[in-house]
């Protein structure tokens, strides 16, 4: 038969579906009246990382798209140097390298969990490489259970479909490429424009001003994948920093997936971050990858990292060392590669200290600290977080009037103490629109803080809240003890409470 008629055909059934699976299952169909042929699948090699990653199959049963990255060992990646572009490989003794048989116990499955091939079934193979690009290398693989089935006439019947394979892989990775982007947003759609929704001017608001050296800090690191450990107190914007980071670093256009570490129970902490394995536990009735896989080739922001169990700690520490993970009941490393910016509003050095958080973690994560500074000693930049509050939350609230600020007001918000940073500012801001019903607002409910000077007491004197009052003193205590909660000298045992206690009132009032 002429190999430009079994091109044209392979051609065609390449491109008669939009589902990519199902056209390599009807090439596998038509390859099977030529080759010796049970299973077919595509891949790509990563020469940068020394990864496999697999992107559909196709059985005698029907196609798969599969999105599974395996690292290979150093021998196993050398061992790709037996590979040249154009070239077809003959493996009829494949398990004898180290390339294929890493490969093979990764076990990829079809739909059904049936093994592709087993692996202590004789088999072999050939593999067709196709230059798509440095650092890549575009493979197409036929399998067949059976030994010695290749042969040179086999070899170059299948060199002749590199055109059109090496097209397919192309479209393939790119659609697989587009597919994990929309899996990310179907997944997380809600919660990402819950944490985006508010990351407009804010994010330069002070940066030549208040914060101008830590925006000269921010970018000096955006351009690099250092880790960046921001500090700061509760309500300073940590998270709008790290956005920052994002937007001016290489990484922009990848995802920006961002987890309060304090927020996730216990029992989903490695489940959450690190993905899980169809039927890893009760109630995981499909694959579910994880917070650091979908972030892979963009930034993760892990807040409040001082909240992580020392369980989830060691496997961090791995992460950020090896690039990889294991999803929970999974026996297959998954190669990843998010930036990592960390943020907490403790003090990490002193939970090293009690043996709380990991001294080797810490220095992993602590490479380029930027701490922000709180609001009260950013007093220049208030009129312009004010106006642009009021602004900004008018149109969100639909408001019928333009807010304006009364005489004395700002003189108000200046002399206050912010305890709760630029985050009691926001709530104080919204909370006097929905209140001053297009009358100027004064900031009269305002309460008076400790750094003013006592002033004798008066009936037209405001009175602080009670939740005011408790919010001020708690994050007080906090600053005297930098940020130590628990433990000899920390702010549970200054206030007389259990270090629980305290935790769960820092959460009923948004304190982190």
């Amino acid at each position: 038969m002429p190999e430009d008629f079994m091109v044209e055909e392979v051609t065609l059934r390449l491109y008669q579906s939009l589902r990519i699976e199902e056209s390599l299952y009807q090439v596998l169909r038509y390859l099977a009246s030529f080759f010796p042929i049970d299973n077919l699948h595509v891949s790509v090699f990563n020469s940068e990382t020394g990864t496999v990653h697999y992107l559909s199959s196709a059985t005698r049963k029907g196609g798969l798209l599969i999105d599974e990255k395996i690292r290979l060992s150093d021998e196993g990646a050398k061992q790709t140097r037996m590979l040249i572009p154009g070239k077809v490989l003959i493996l009829n003794r494949p398990l004898d390298t180290f390339l294929i048989r890493e490969v093979t116990q990764a076990r990829l499955t079809t739909a059904d969990n049936e093994i592709i091939y087993d692996p202590g079934s004789v088999f072999s193979a050939m593999t067709l490489a196709l230059d798509i690009g440095t650092p890549l290398l575009g493979m197409c693989t036929m399998v067949a259970e059976g030994k010695n089935l290749y042969d040179r006439t086999l070899q170059q019947r299948f060199k002749s479909l590199a055109r059109p394979m090496k097209a397919a892989i192309m479209n393939l990775l790119r659609h697989r490429e587009i597919l994990g982007r929309n899996e990310q947003l179907e997944q997380h759609n809600q919660d990402l424009r819950h944490r985006l929704g508010h990351l407009d001017a804010v994010q330069i608001i002070g940066a030549e001003e208040g914060l101008r050296e830590v925006m000269v800090r921010s970018a000096q690191v955006a351009g690099t994948d250092t880790p960046v450990l921001i500090t700061g107190e509760t309500g300073t914007g940590k998270e709008v920093m790290a956005h920052a980071i994002h937007r001016m670093s290489v990484r922009r256009d990848g995802p920006m997936v961002c987890i309060n570490c304090g927020a996730i129970a216990s029992t989903l902490v490695d489940s959450e971050l690190f993905g899980h394995e169809k039927g890893a536990f009760t109630g995981a009735t499909a694959k579910k990858r994880g917070y650091f896989e979908q972030a892979s080739g963009g930034t993760i922001f892990l807040d409040e990292i001082g909240e992580l169990p020392e369980s989830v700690q060691v496997k961090l520490l791995r992460v950020i060392e090896e690039k990889t993970l294991y999803r929970v009941g999974g026996h297959q490393p998954i190669s990843v590669s998010p930036r990592i910016i960390a943020a907490t509003h403790r003090h990490l050095p002193g939970l090293v200290a009690e043996r709380r958080f990991r001294e080797d973690l810490w220095f992993r994560l602590n490479v380029f600290p930027i701490h922000l500074p709180p609001l009260r000693e950013r007093g220049m930049d208030i009129p312009a977080l004010v106006d642009h509050f009021m602004v900004r939350k008018a149109r969100e609230m639909h408001l019928p009037f333009a807010p304006r600020l009364a005489e004395g007001a700002m003189a108000r918000l200046t002399a206050h103490d912010w305890p709760g940073n630029i985050r009691e500012l926001e709530n104080l801001i919204e909370r006097s629109l929905i209140t001053c019903d297009g009358r100027p607002i004064s900031f009269a409910d305002l309460f008076p803080t400790q750094k003013a000077a006592p002033a004798a007491s008066t009936p037209d004197a405001p009175i602080a809240t009670l939740e005011a009052v408790i919010i001020s003193h708690i994050q007080k205590t906090l600053d005297a003890c930098s940020g130590k909660i628990s433990g000899a000298g920390g702010a549970a045992e200054r206030l007389g409470l259990n270090p629980s206690t305290l935790r769960g009132k820092m959460r009923k009032y948004g304190m982190g």
